[in-house]
């Protein structure tokens, strides 16, 4: 029977991990059985704080090769800490098979009183599933716009399982350089998800920045152990008691674990008919894609012969891409000449005068009419009159 507590966060480089391991050993500081476990599958890195390496991490556990005793770093200043696996890919996208090995191992853990998972940070399944699962869940923000805008979205994507009621959301704001600093963050925050989404959060407290914290790190000693009278480390110790007043009441493990495996392997469900409408959309694209290729291909080959033949180029060899297609040398040069070869052959035939001809022969008939009863301007007064002519399109063509 332990309290479950999950710490997470929106983005990446906010501090999740220092603030689980130093909460975890302030608990511990008080009298309480804590076990914290890097739930950062693929990229662990709560060792890199302690300066402890173990040789096997949690990819033994699955592959059989150890059981999860062999890999515990057991009491590490009170706590016991369960390492995940750095740099291992399969890690991060766990099979039902190998997720169920893993919480066999689990079950057959001793009790605690508060166990904390430390996440990653993101939307990736693991994490929504321990979110959903836990009696708590600590979201770690900064006051940087892009850290409150990654925490909304994470808390949006937590709010879309109408069917599953979310644990209490707690913010801690870390990094703070002042407390209007502070207040301005959770308040942007607080009201954004008010508005928006059908959740409520509270706030747990925040952590002063500190410059005993990046030392700590260096040392790889955390910073309640070594500046334990640091701004930062009051901080962790406010946050502590404030869970310890909070606590939710126990979890059997049984419950947590068979609540992660089904909320692990719907969320893969819905990965995989993601990828798969990816996939079709991919492929439609590339067809497209193919059958633009093959217009611009055939279009370059007409520009070519056009250009080719107003150049006045030979160009009678067909075109690649469009079968039986030649150009002649010159139009208007073997047009001229079948012109005269068929008077040649048909020198009987009138010759039709050319369009100028027909111009001047219609002025010298037909004069510029005016409006009736008055004498044409350009007329000889000593001629007699012409008599006017319909100038309908009809009546011309039938005088012709």
């Amino acid at each position: 029977m332990a309290n479950v507590i999950t710490i997470t966060s929106g983005k990446g480089g906010v501090g999740k991990t220092s603030i689980s391991l130093n909460l975890s050993l302030c608990l511990a500081g008080a009298g309480h059985r804590v076990c914290l476990f890097d739930a950062d599958l693929g990229l662990a890195n709560v060792n890199v704080l302690t300066g402890i390496f173990p040789e096997h991490g949690l990819d033994a556990v699955i592959s059989g090769e150890k059981q999860l005793e062999d890999i515990m770093i057991r009491n590490f200043q009170g706590i016991d800490i369960i390492p995940g696996s750095s740099g291992v890919e399969k890690m991060a996208d766990l099979t039902a098979a190998e997720a169920r090995r893993l919480i066999q191992a689990f079950l057959q853990m001793d009790s605690y009183d508060y166990f904390i998972f430390d996440t990653s940070a993101g939307i990736s399944s693991q994490v929504m599933a321990f979110c959903w699962a836990s009696h708590q869940m600590i979201l770690v923000i900064t006051p940087e716009p892009t850290s409150l805008t990654d925490a909304y979205s994470l808390l949006k994507v937590l709010s879309r399982t109408p069917a599953r009621s979310l644990p209490p959301v707690r913010v801690v704001v870390n990094q703070v350089k002042a407390a209007a600093s502070a207040r301005s963050a959770y308040s942007k925050l607080r009201q954004t998800v008010k508005k928006f989404l059908s959740l409520k959060i509270t706030a747990l407290g925040i952590v002063a920045r500190d410059a005993n914290v990046p030392l700590s790190v260096v040392s790889q000693v955390p910073f309640t152990m070594l500046f334990p009278g640091s701004a930062a480390s009051r901080c962790i110790r406010s946050l502590a008691m404030k869970i310890k007043d909070g606590a939710a009441g126990d979890l059997p493990m049984e419950i947590f674990w068979d609540q992660c495996l089904e909320l692990m392997e719907s969320g893969r469900e819905k990965e995989a008919k993601k990828v798969s409408r990816t996939d079709q959309v991919e492929q439609r694209l590339s067809t497209i894609e193919t059958r633009v290729t093959h217009l611009l291909e055939e279009v370059a080959s007409i520009k070519q012969l056009l250009l080719e033949n107003l150049a006045g180029r030979p160009s009678a060899q067909k075109s690649p891409g469009l079968p039986g297609l030649a150009l002649v040398q010159n139009p208007k040069k073997e047009y001229r000449q079948k012109k005269d070869q068929r008077q040649e052959k048909e020198p009987c035939r009138k010759q039709v005068p050319d369009q100028h001809q027909k111009k001047e022969q219609y002025r010298k008939q037909v004069p510029v009419q005016h409006q009736e009863g008055k004498q044409d301007r350009h007329q000889d007064p000593a001629q007699p009159d012409v008599p006017k002519l319909s100038l309908d399109f009809e009546s011309w063509m039938a005088e012709q």
